[in-house]
C-alpha cells in the first residue's frame, strides 16, 4: 500500500460584505466630532482674538479686541490634523474610532490592509464628496449607492472597499 498524500483543500477566501451609506455615514460623523476636538485644542489658540484694551466711562464697560493674525494658520492646522486623523489611522489600523465603535474597515479590494498612500488618498478625496455644500456628503452617498462595491471617489481612486470588520 502507498503512502499517497492528498492534496489540502483549496481555501477560498469569504466575499468582501461591502458596507452601506448609513453605517458609513454614523461612522463619519463620530469621526469629525473626535477629529474636530483635536483640531480645535491644536488651532483654538491662535484663533481667539487679543485683548488690546478695556475702559470704563460714562458707567460703560468697553473691551477692544482685533482679530487674530495668526487665525488663518490655525485654520490650516485645523485641516491639516484632519487630514492627519484620518491618514494615519486607516493606515496603522484600517479602520477610524468611528470605524472601530461601527465594526467597519478599509481594505483593499483583493481584501488585504491598505497603507499610508491608500489612505492619504481616501482621506484627501474626502473633499470631493463633500463638494454640494448644501447637503454634504450627498455626492459621495450617490457614489456608493451606485457602485457595485459601494466605493465612494476616495475608494476608487485608492482601490479600497469598506467591508464589515
Amino acid at each position: 500500500m502507498a503512502n499517497e498524500m492528498t492534496p489540502a483543500p483549496e481555501m477560498t477566501p469569504a466575499p468582501l460584505q461591502y458596507r452601506s451609506v448609513a453605517v458609513r455615514f454614523v461612522a463619519l460623523l463620530i469621526d469629525v466630532i473626535v477629529a474636530g476636538i483635536i483640531a480645535a485644542v491644536f488651532a483654538s489658540p491662535l484663533q481667539t482674538p487679543v485683548f488690546n484694551s478695556a475702559s470704563f466711562t460714562n458707567g460703560t464697560y468697553s473691551i477692544s479686541t482685533t482679530a487674530n493674525s495668526l487665525a488663518g494658520l490655525g485654520t490650516t492646522i485645523s485641516a491639516l490634523v484632519v487630514l492627519f486623523y484620518f491618514t494615519l489611522l486607516l493606515g496603522a489600523y484600517g479602520q477610524t474610532v468611528g470605524m472601530m465603535a461601527l465594526k467597519i474597515k478599509v481594505v483593499k479590494e483583493d481584501g488585504s490592509k491598505i497603507g499610508y498612500v491608500d489612505a492619504l488618498v481616501r482621506s484627501l478625496l474626502l473633499i470631493i464628496d463633500a463638494i454640494p455644500f448644501v447637503i454634504p456628503f450627498l455626492l459621495g452617498a450617490i457614489l456608493i449607492w451606485t457602485s457595485d462595491k459601494r466605493q465612494r471617489t476616495g475608494d476608487r481612486a485608492a482601490h479600497t472597499v469598506v467591508v464589515k470588520a
